[in-house]
């Protein structure tokens, strides 16, 4: 003990400072720091802006699937107009499903004969290849690196068609905003 009272040196009992012989406390584990209001609103932020981030790409990687398919309708749509008589009833893209598919129904007293039909379409770009019945021919044309079919049913190239069948690859994406 010193002049003044105090002890200079620490007891030498329990490290907890407990004194001697009393039993020793387990230490309790540190609670954790649950975060903060700030810290929920920057990670909602941050995996907000990488899925924003996803979908901007993604519809970007689709923006030439769409462009195929709107150019396909079109030519679809002008071979409307181009071939008479048509008198056909037309199945709207997106209307029956999601493939996107554009279909012509002809009746079988007023529709264009099968190889006039070719013949236009061929006279456009589209190459002839090999068809499987009930379709007499299966077209193709490359539009921006995708490949676009139309199929024409009909029972022989010098009859009347049946229906015709437009599709591309992009034809269901196309229809996501229809």
């Amino acid at each position: 003990m010193s002049d003044s009272g105090f002890v200079d040196e620490a007891p030498t009992g329990a490290p907890d400072g407990a004194p001697d012989g009393a039993p020793e406390r387990a230490r309790a584990p540190r609670s954790r720091r649950r975060p903060g209001p700030a810290a929920i609103v920057f990670v909602v932020l941050v995996v907000g802006l990488l899925a924003f981030g996803g979908w901007a790409w993604s519809s970007r990687a689709h923006a030439d699937d769409v462009a195929a398919y709107e150019s396909l309708a079109r030519e679809v749509e002008e071979l409307d107009r181009s071939m008479v008589p048509l008198g056909h009833s037309e199945l709207p893209p997106c209307r029956e499903g999601v493939d996107g598919r554009i279909t012509r129904t002809y009746p079988p007293s007023t529709g264009p004969q099968a190889a006039e039909l070719v013949g236009y379409l061929e006279q456009k770009g589209w190459t002839q290849g090999t068809a499987v019945p009930p379709v007499v021919a299966h077209l193709t044309r490359v539009e921006d690196g995708h490949v676009l079919t139309v199929d024409v049913a009909a029972g022989a190239l010098n009859q009347l068609v049946a229906s015709l069948t437009a599709s591309s690859p992009g034809s269901a994406v196309g229809c996501l905003g229809r």
